[in-house]
């Protein structure tokens, strides 16, 4: 059935009714002209939003609607993993066509539905409106003690750059899924669930925010080069990244070799793995690795400004860094 045969006041009754089961810790939920929800009084209020876009963060011929949901909640979940905190509510906005099934709607709301319990995260509203192209966008609410907080601007010279995890597992996953072994999906699925459903580092960086060693923090959404970069602006410093030292899965490097491309390149710049990257000071090292419940990766050190990003490859040799990642208006070279 397609959504010109339902109707929009239809069609919120029924999520208002699938959605009941989410709006438990609300004052106020869907059915209002806006959502009604407590703030305890120890804690900041954190907000982050993120949109996906028919044809250009994902094509139906590959992403399921489920799919769809689950990532979309995903990467705001991250956003604010990267501060610390803790997701609490969502609001979410569909804009779609007449022709769009009711089907596709209940699937995407299925894999919403289904990170939202696994992060206990309620959904409070959002909206419907008509759109040629299918879009999807979520406001995520979520909560930081206010001690605990931490930014991407409190770099110091001298503080070592660690991740969470692996890199380049998801831009092989897009290499998948953009046509190369279209034939292999089964032995490329490790790689498309890491593109498609990647799993938020939230508890890492809850335990990062608690452990209050840790000066700076960002998530790995557009690549370890441009999130870096981004670190260094704010903070006012350089950085430099050893390259034996940059985490990638031996499967990851398994396909970069039989493409005959470089797995470096896909960890440095190809972005949306959802790891973690944060700066500690060098003196709190073993404080930090010893505090932790799981195991942090030290890929580099700050350094003065004036330095600059740059990577010391596995012959010593000094490489500048070029900003890179992804970029939604920058022309591609």
């Amino acid at each position: 059935m397609k959504l010109s045969q339902v109707g929009e006041f239809e069609l919120i009754k029924q999520i208002r009714s699938n959605l009941r089961d989410f709006q438990r810790r609300v004052v106020v939920g869907i059915g209002d002209d806006a959502a009604l929800v407590k703030i305890p009084p120890q804690e900041l209020l954190l907000s982050t939003t993120d949109t996906l876009v028919e044809n250009v963060h994902f094509n139906w011929d590959y992403a399921s609607p489920f799919q769809v949901g689950w990532k979309v909640l995903a990467i705001n979940i991250s956003d604010i993993a990267a501060m610390g905190g803790k997701p609490t509510y969502c609001l979410i906005s569909l804009a779609m066509s007449r022709d769009t099934k009711k089907s596709l709607v209940n699937e995407l709301y299925g894999g919403l539905k289904r990170i939202a319990s696994l992060y206990k995260i309620d959904i409070i509203g959002g909206d419907l409106v008509y759109s040629p192209v299918f879009t999807v966008t979520i406001c995520l609410l979520g909560e930081v003690n206010k001690d605990n907080f931490i930014l991407r601007s409190g770099a110091k010279k001298g503080d070592l750059i660690y991740v969470t995890g692996d890199l380049g597992a998801s831009k092989a996953g897009l290499i998948y899924l953009e046509g190369f072994n279209a034939k292999k999906k089964r032995e490329g699925a490790f790689f498309i669930k890491k593109h498609l459903m990647p799993c938020p580092k939230l508890k890492e960086g809850q335990q990062i925010a608690k452990s209050k060693l840790s000066n700076a923090m960002i998530d790995i959404s557009d690549g370890l080069i441009s999130d870096l970069s981004h670190i260094a602006e704010e903070s006012g410093v350089g950085a430099v990244i050893w390259e034996e030292k940059i985490p990638l899965n031996p499967s990851v490097r398994k396909l970069a070799k039989e493409l005959k491309t470089s797995p470096l390149n896909w960890a440095l710049y190809g972005g949306e793995d959802y790891e973690l990257l944060f700066t500690v000071l060098k003196n709190k090292k073993r404080i930090l690795e010893e505090s932790l419940c799981f195991s942090p990766i030290l890929i580099g050190e700050i350094v003065d400004e004036k330095e600059g990003l740059n990577l010391i490859d596995t012959s010593g040799k000094k490489i500048k860094l070029k900003k890179r990642g992804y970029d939604h208006f920058k022309k591609v070279d």
